[in-house]
């Protein structure tokens, strides 16, 4: 969709009449009409849903913001969010997955659910709007002006790959009186020109180089086979990061800035830098509204260094796609991850590992080791 004419025809056009409208607000209120009537056109149903989503979620933060210290409010509009998630996109899921118990326990009911429509962007507003509701509750953010949430909900440039904003950033963006600068055409055009770069040229034919082993595997040898592993790791890092840098620079020329989604994650020397650094606006919303949530639940170690990762990141795998492959995906960076701590722990305690750890050898060492790791953990991505 971010790589399509139709995305590029509606960036140029907007752009010009977006820089053409004198007060800022207005101009939200325009971009925002323009990215629901080009959700519309892919898809006319998600256009009404998002439209429903907004409304939804805003009402929820008036509710939150005038009730401070009742939960009731809160509690509420992330249930409704969740349920809205798992029916669209998780019922299928749900399925199979009752119908792989009903194999082992025959009196199990199994209930035939399913549900084709799978809108656009569900999985990115509704991280956003929970993040949204809750900033609010926290009182990190109040509930802002309907014409910047308006705008943080639906802006095409992010509203299918993200990177997931959060509101009290985007906010201050959307609240500030631009002026038209050709900065902004420079840094727009050099960023998706770089994206488009790394999607076609690079990334797609490191694609269709190793796509042949990944569909006959046995027709390879071990090594051309683990050298198509590594290749799709840089591929999917290259695609990813690719869709990013798009949207960022086309936000850009609206005059936005929008957070940074990748950091060179495969130079980092362990899972936890990884996760700092790879798709870091969804890493940090697990981090804050899944892993610091769950980890006081229990005041057991057990439970705070093993189960809240193994919970988090399963998660995380569910969230990119309705499949068990996914969640597999997921436990792999979660037990990482608690494996990670335990060395953390161990190492405080031993002055000899913690200077050892900070030697160039044992970074570079990590290095290599994690990107094996994080390697042989897209087998289950793919």
């Amino acid at each position: 969709m971010i790589v399509g004419i139709e995305f590029y025809t509606l960036l140029a056009t907007g752009a010009v009449i977006y820089w053409l409208i004198p007060k800022q607000i207005i101009r939200n209120y325009f971009l925002s009409a323009a990215s629901i009537a080009f959700i519309s056109y892919f898809d006319k149903y998600s256009a009404i849903i998002a439209v429903i989503l907004i409304l939804y979620s805003y009402m929820f933060a008036v509710l939150i913001e005038k009730n401070k210290g009742k939960r009731i409010f809160h509690r509420l509009g992330i249930t409704g969010l969740v349920i809205l998630l798992v029916i669209f996109k998780y019922l299928g899921f749900l399925n199979e997955v009752l119908s792989s118990l009903d194999n082992f326990i025959s009196s199990l009911p199994v209930f035939k659910i399913e549900f084709v429509l799978l809108p656009l962007g569900i999985s990115y507003i509704i991280f956003k709007h929970i993040s949204y509701l809750t900033d609010v509750y926290w009182g990190i953010n109040n509930k802002g002006r309907f014409a910047d949430f308006l705008l943080y909900s639906s802006l095409f440039t992010i509203y299918i790959a993200g990177p997931i904003e959060r509101f009290s950033r985007f906010k201050i963006e959307s609240g500030r009186e631009n002026k038209f600068s050709g900065v902004f055409i420079e840094e727009s055009f050099k960023r998706i020109v770089f994206g488009l770069f790394k999607k076609f040229v690079v990334a797609d034919w490191l694609g269709f180089f190793i796509a042949p082993v990944w569909e006959n595997p046995g027709n390879y040898p071990a090594g051309i086979k683990i050298l198509a592993l590594f290749g799709y790791s840089i591929q999917i890092y290259l695609d990813f990061s690719a869709y990013s840098d798009i949207a960022i620079g086309a936000s850009r020329l609206y005059g936005f800035k929008i957070m940074e989604n990748f950091d060179y994650p495969y130079l980092k020397s362990n899972i936890a830098q990884f996760w700092r650094s790879w798709h870091i606006s969804l890493s940090d919303w697990i981090r804050d509204y899944l892993f610091f949530p769950l980890s006081p639940v229990f005041k057991n170690k057990t439970w705070q260094i093993f189960f809240v990762p193994l919970i988090a990141m399963g998660l995380c795998g569910l969230w990119h796609g309705p499949a068990m492959h996914f969640v597999y995906w997921g436990l792999c960076h979660g037990f990482a991850i608690f494996i990670y701590q335990v060395w953390v722990i161990i190492k405080r305690k031993n002055p000899a590992l913690n200077q050892m750890s900070g030697t160039k050898w044992f970074n570079a060492a990590g290095t290599l080791f994690t990107f094996v790791y994080v390697s042989f953990c897209w087998i289950f991505f793919r």
